[in-house]
């Protein structure tokens, strides 16, 4: 075998068929490169590269026809909604370039306007009056000796509703029967000292009777023990159209202050029953977000931002901030919405102590909110809009005002939508 090896020796003595046998072998094993050509036989990179394509068109291909089995249905939902938030830019600029009045002489004139309506007011009551002068020594008389009410009621009871309590199957009529102190339109002060906080409950209303007829059983009783002047007004929306729960709130607002010099104002849900009356609905140096633990949330507060439910605020903070935005057609995020603008203007909210700001919310179908994409393109530009956007451009027409005897109900016609806003 040695012999095999040595290309020097006699080829005579190694036979020819063996010989060649050996050289296969030997090649076999051997260092040298393999040739190029037996690449270039291969696949070419110009076909591997189609290939590649081939596949990752394929690929692709099955993710769409996944996704759109999968999701389909919402492509033409996600165009229109585009559509709509480009519709949404158009119509806050015609609203912005619609002659709004500045925020500092509308609330100027808000001031002169609301002095002579209440002047208005006053006059028609004066003329109405039999005995006018006898009626004035009397009133004159009962002021001069009834002094302020105490900064600390002496009737509140603490928490009288707990998660197990139930609530009376009770009619509108069986509550005004046993609520005759009430003055009609919802209205009531205490008789034996003068109320050191004026106050104004305002209820955004619809379909909800039944749970009007509770929040006004429990309601009445507690601004009562508070000792507080008060009255409640009722403003629902009139027909079956988007709901506009700002609309009813700027539109409540302005009323009332038309009627009476309210020095606070709060927002009331009708679904939210409080538990304890040490809750209090006096007026607050800052705004006071009142339904800190509601039942249904587990008595927690589920963020930061969230000021809805119940909230307290000063007649001249609400105008700081012009009111709530009108823009919020269907449910949810109008309050969201000013709390930025409080934060806008450096107003902070303050909290009572979650073991008394307690809430039961009483059961109904939850209405669907509005699509998201609105409301948080609305809320990026909370802070820049609050001084066009508000109370101070509100638009609605007043259908009618009738005062009940546990409330005033304005009915409140909004309108339509602009485009991009149903």
């Amino acid at each position: 075998m040695l012999y095999a090896y040595g290309n020097h020796h006699s080829s005579s003595l190694i036979p020819p068929k063996h010989s060649s046998r050996t050289n296969q072998q030997l090649h076999r094993y051997s260092h040298e490169p393999i040739s190029s050509n037996l690449l270039h036989r291969d696949i070419p990179p110009v076909l591997i590269l189609l290939l590649f394509l081939f596949l990752i068109i394929i690929i692709l291909s099955q993710i769409l026809v996944v996704h759109t089995s999968r999701y389909g249905a919402n492509f033409s939902s996600m165009q229109k909604v585009q559509e709509e938030l480009k519709q949404m830019d158009e119509s806050m600029e015609a609203l912005l370039r619609n002659n709004v009045l500045p925020i500092e002489q509308w609330r100027l004139l808000f001031h002169i306007q609301t002095y002579l309506s209440r002047f208005e007011n006053l006059f028609h009551s004066w003329t109405n009056l039999t005995n006018t002068s006898k009626s004035l020594k009397i009133s004159n008389h009962k002021l001069k000796h009834r002094n302020y009410c105490s900064e600390e009621p002496r009737y509140l009871q603490g928490r009288f509703l707990n998660e197990n309590s139930t609530f009376p199957n009770i009619s509108l009529y069986e509550i005004e029967t046993n609520y005759t102190n009430v003055r009609s339109g919802g209205q009531w002060s205490p008789s034996h000292c003068l109320a050191r906080h004026r106050v104004a409950i305002i209820i955004p209303y619809r379909d909800r009777l039944e749970h009007l007829i509770t929040l006004l059983y429990y309601l009445h009783p507690i601004l009562q023990r508070q000792e507080l002047d008060y009255k409640i007004f009722v403003s629902e929306q009139e027909g079956n159209g988007t709901y506009n729960k700002a609309v009813l709130m700027n539109a409540a607002f302005l009323y009332a202050s038309s009627e009476y010099d309210f020095q606070c104002f709060v927002f009331h849900d009708v679904d939210l029953i409080p538990e304890d009356d040490r809750n209090m609905y006096s007026c607050p140096i800052f705004p006071r977000h009142m339904s800190v633990a509601v039942d249904e949330m587990n008595y927690k507060l589920t963020y930061e931002e969230l000021i809805g439910g119940v909230l307290n605020i000063r007649t001249e903070h609400f105008l700081t901030v012009n009111g709530y935005s009108n823009l919020y057609w269907g449910w949810g995020a109008e309050d969201d919405d000013l709390y930025y603008r409080f934060k806008e203007v450096s107003i902070k909210i303050i909290r009572p102590p979650a073991v008394i700001a307690r809430y039961r919310m009483l059961q109904h179908t939850k209405r669907v909110p509005s699509i998201w994409n609105k409301r948080a393109k609305l809320l990026y530009s909370a802070a820049k809009r609050y001084t066009w956007d508000g109370v101070s451009s509100v638009r609605y027409n007043l259908t009618s005002a009738i005062e009940y005897p546990l409330f005033t109900h304005l009915t409140i016609d909004v309108g339509s939508p602009p485009p991009g806003f149903s």
